[in-house]
């Protein structure tokens, strides 16, 4: 199985620190002026030239505005963006690998074609944790892997950390004034305020795996798959990443409120996050922040990610009011799909300040 890049881009951008919203702006700008050119999809030849081996049957499994996901008769995965993107992606594999951390497994990267923007890996077993949050018997198989995804974090950030340094509060707060927002007064007191608490904080500081979200996480065997690896060299500070997992699970648990508000699985989700917790501050060592500020910094890089999602999501939906073709890589998604999104952003974005006013330090 295999995935590729419907749209294409630049080469990517350098580093960077606090810039996230910044860059998710520049992504759409990219993915805007590449939709008028797609690529065509992988024939057979080139896959046996790449892979060396004979290929029975490519078919289209599954895709998005931003990609395609094919299966074969060897391998899978996926990639999307540029060239230099998906080159990136296909270099992470082998990079992740020699990490060796207990219970991480990564698929072996088997063949890069970057003409037509596409690598294969082998394929990887189990169930992503997302599928886990919604299965009704899964809830074992949920938190052993809740908190060994916390775990292998962990470990990543112990063996990525570059340096122990002071929150970037101003690289922070410009980021967060391009975000596609507008403060209330009220919110923008609390940013300030915010800022101000974190101008104490020593984080870790080192390159970030960006996309650690249950989706991207494969559970089998007491071993965790790392799935989607990053399509660009990020450095920052380590808490995105759990940042990024537990927004996530929470999101899940929103979704699972709003259509059954009596189900089960509600405590299971809370436990899964609880675990994932539970599984990173024991193997993380020690911890950056110090524990009274964790939560809090923590909450306020979600609210950064969710400036990004609200970014790329405001993206998709002015794109989709140009002219496109009806089919293939013009599509971007359905368009009240996308708005009903948007607008639960929104909402997370107004109770991630409640949370924040109610968690200041005093």
């Amino acid at each position: 199985m295999m995935k590729h890049s419907i749209h294409s881009a630049i080469t990517p951008s350098a580093i960077f620190e606090c810039e996230f919203v910044q860059a998710a702006q520049l992504r759409v700008a990219e993915i805007r002026a590449s939709a008028a050119h797609p690529v065509e999809s992988p024939t057979l030849l080139e896959l046996e030239q790449a892979l060396g081996e004979r290929v029975q049957k490519c078919e289209l499994w599954a895709e998005n505005w931003r990609n395609r996901l094919y299966r074969i008769e060897l391998a899978k995965q996926a990639v999307r963006g540029t060239e230099a993107m998906v080159q990136h992606q296909y270099n992470q594999l082998e990079r992740l690998s020699k990490l060796d951390i207990p219970g991480m497994r990564v698929p072996k990267a088997l063949a890069f074609l970057g003409a037509k923007r596409v690598y294969v890996m082998e394929f990887a077993p189990g169930k992503t944790i997302e599928s886990l949050l919604w299965n009704r018997s899964g809830q074992a198989d949920l938190l052993l892997a809740c908190e060994l995804a916390g775990k292998i974090l962990a470990q990543m950030h112990i063996l990525r950390t570059e340096k122990i340094s002071p929150m970037p509060v101003e690289p922070l707060a410009r980021d967060l004034a391009a975000a596609p927002w507008r403060f209330s007064s009220r919110e923008q007191k609390i940013v300030e305020l915010a800022l101000k608490t974190f101008a104490r904080a020593e984080l870790r500081i080192g390159e970030i795996y960006y996309d650690y979200k249950p989706a991207n996480l494969l559970f089998d065997n007491n071993e965790l798959f790392l799935l989607d690896p990053p399509d660009m060299a990020r450095q920052g500070a380590h808490l995105r990443d759990f940042a990024a997992f537990q927004s996530s699970m929470r999101r899940h648990l929103w979704r699972l409120s709003l259509r059954r508000p009596l189900d089960r699985r509600r405590a299971d989700i809370r436990q899964g996050m609880a675990a994932f917790e539970r599984g990173y501050l024991a193997n993380v060592g020690t911890p950056y922040p110090e524990p009274g500020l964790f939560a809090f910094v923590v909450r306020f890089f979600e609210l950064q990610r969710t400036a990004v999602l609200m970014t790329m999501q405001k993206g998709k939906i002015n794109m989709a009011r140009r002219v496109m073709p009806a089919s293939g890589a013009g599509r971007v998604g359905n368009s009240l799909t996308n708005r009903i999104a948007l607008r639960l952003l929104e909402i997370e974005k107004r109770w991630l300040f409640r949370q924040l006013a109610h968690e200041l330090p005093m």
